[in-house]
């Protein structure tokens, strides 16, 4: 589901999975890209789009135009769908695309591997996730042993020659409301995983509470210097030279009998 301007950015479905994708209600618009168009070609340019960089509304902004110019590569024209209800649109594996919706929508979407595609699907999966590859492995001698001779036989060194965009992990959805963590590879490495910032959980909450401000403080940075409060004994820091983790400022806090403490106490 998703409201009008909402959509999904360009991008190639991970692992070499195709996709399908049908429409109850609403109207989507899709561009499609061959698997060997280039990917500086298709994303955005440093300065262009700010923060929205990932939004389907964005690329049709800026990118768009640009494919719409006489100078655009004539082999790398787009396939251009306006979706209507009833409809399914079928993304083969390894193509960019990006999908707008245009107005309030209902679809149904699914990446799939079929034993048409499956060679590149396993050779990306046993490169990019091996233990999923495992499992899937064991799986396949259970229910699908007639498979199993297609995953042995696939050449592993041999690069898939179809492309994969290992920096997104969108699949072909309905709204801009995508997955949060999901996997995608190339032919020669996988991506390492994104860094994430733990929140302490355990413990005294005051004291997780007090952690947890200040090391958000650390890393944001405004337009004035750092400034403390006292009472919840943690540090903002609002000044450019500051920014990120060099914040360090001098807090006054108030001991137990109110009595004022002149300690300086660094934040970070």
């Amino acid at each position: 589901m998703g409201p009008a301007r909402s959509g999904t950015g360009i991008h190639i479905d991970p692992l070499g999975t195709s996709a399908w994708n049908a429409l109850v209600k609403g109207h989507k618009w899709w561009c499609l890209f061959p698997t060997s168009c280039p990917k500086h070609l298709l994303k955005l340019r440093p300065g262009e789009g700010w923060k929205n960089q990932d939004e389907a509304i964005t690329w049709f902004s800026y990118v768009y135009p640009r494919v719409q110019d006489p100078s655009w590569p004539k082999e790398f024209k787009p396939i251009e769908i306006l979706q209507r209800p009833g409809e399914t649109v079928f993304v083969p594996g390894g193509w960019w695309h990006v999908v707008l919706n245009l107005d309030n929508t209902i679809a149904v979407t699914q990446n799939f591997c079929s034993v048409t595609n499956f060679p590149v699907v396993w050779h990306k999966t046993v490169r990019g996730r091996p233990k999923l590859s495992k499992l899937w492995y064991n799986r396949l001698k259970m229910h699908k042993p007639e498979v199993v001779g297609i995953a042995d036989s696939v050449d592993l060194k041999k690069p898939t020659m179809l492309t994969s965009d290992s920096s997104s992990c969108s699949s072909s959805s309905s709204s801009d409301y995508s997955c949060s963590s999901c996997d995608s590879s190339s032919d020669s490495s996988a991506s390492p995983p994104p860094k994430r910032i733990k929140r302490e959980i355990s413990g005294s909450p005051g004291r997780n509470e007090k952690k947890f401000s200040m090391k958000s403080a650390a890393r944001s940075c405004s337009l004035s210097p750092c400034q403390c409060n006292a009472s919840s004994h943690s540090c903002h820091c609002n000044s450019p030279g500051h920014c990120r983790r060099s914040c360090s400022c001098s807090c006054s806090a108030q001991s137990r009998d109110n009595s004022a403490s002149n300690t300086p106490k660094k934040c970070r």
